[in-house]
């Protein structure tokens, strides 16, 4: 069986090993463009790149999925199946119609709930306790292709975007590789609709969604910090915040406020409990538990994080 396989981050990598592991030729890799990133931008490949690479497969990074050249390119593999993971851009029809097995794409969520390209931080965001991942056939609509197979992920309270995205891209392997084995063994495949009118759409993620607003409860204040890059600003230094836990107190009606700062706990209020920050980051500094960054910095009591 040839495939072509489309992806781009590192939650993808899992599906493209998945397909190795079970001995289909991948005939060739599709993912985007590499970009500049970090701090001092610097060009970088995307990890499925770097990952079709170390394993011998041969790369395309179009600029334009839907140009008459990369559907010539794909034309000219012949794939007997397409499979999709997060490669960030919608597929033309021409596309969609070419593989004997259909494009399949796998989707971290359980659909019809949250389709779109952020479901692992939405979930997150409203406090979910359970996900998935979900095999579908695409069409030309976003993520409404009718369901293979679903494989649900019970999330845990100390989950947050890093941890979840690593679980549910193991999960993956499970998933895409029984179809794989389906495939092989010459299996009809499951063919479920969704049902649309119960169909939801991720959050839109912007970067001020991560400026934690104290005012709203500690529950959705450690979601936010769960799923988003999360920061406040202390006396104008911008604070990331990785890691928080709620309290059972709440010391003060302004929100915020610090309300304790020693050696080993840093205490803000919110609009209903006070939380516990437990791995910040200052501006130009390193990333730390708060005790190691309490040891070398000390924050006023009593000042309000912005």
């Amino acid at each position: 069986m040839k495939a072509i396989f489309m992806g781009t981050p590192q939650f993808a990598v899992n599906s493209l090993d998945t397909l190795i592991s079970k001995g289909v030729d991948v005939g060739l890799v599709i993912t985007r463009t590499d970009k500049k990133q970090g701090r001092n931008m610097k060009i970088e490949m995307p990890p499925v790149k770097k990952r079709a690479l170390e394993l011998g497969l041969g790369v395309y990074q179009p600029e334009d999925i839907k140009s008459q050249e990369a559907i010539d390119k794909i034309r000219q593999i012949n794939p007997d199946i397409i499979i999709v993971t997060a490669y960030g851009k919608i597929l033309p029809t021409e596309i969609l119609n070419m593989p004997k097995y259909g494009c399949i794409n796998v989707h971290a969520s359980l659909l019809p709930k949250y389709r779109g390209a952020s479901p692992i931080n939405t979930c997150l965001l409203n406090g979910d306790n359970i996900t998935g991942i979900t095999t579908m056939y695409m069409n030309e609509e976003l993520d409404s292709g009718d369901i293979i197979l679903k494989d649900e992920l019970e999330i845990s309270l100390d989950d947050d975007y890093v941890s979840l995205t690593e679980k549910l891209a193991k999960l993956s392997e499970k998933t895409l590789g029984n179809i794989i084995n389906m495939l092989n063994m010459s299996m009809d495949l499951p063919r479920l609709q969704q049902n649309h009118q119960n169909a939801t759409y991720c959050t839109l993620i912007t970067k001020e969604m991560g400026h934690i607003d104290y005012s709203k409860s500690a529950d959705e204040i450690i979601n936010t910090i769960r799923g988003l890059n999360s920061f406040s600003i202390y006396n104008d230094t911008n604070f990331k915040i990785f890691k928080a836990k709620k309290l059972e107190d709440k010391s003060s009606d302004k929100v915020g406020m610090i309300v304790k700062c020693d050696e080993n706990e840093l205490v803000v209020t919110t609009a209903t409990k006070d939380i516990s920050l437990l791995q910040v980051q200052m501006a130009g500094k390193k990333k730390m538990m708060i005790e190691d960054f309490l040891r070398g910095n000390k924050l006023e009591k009593g000042v309000i994080f912005k």
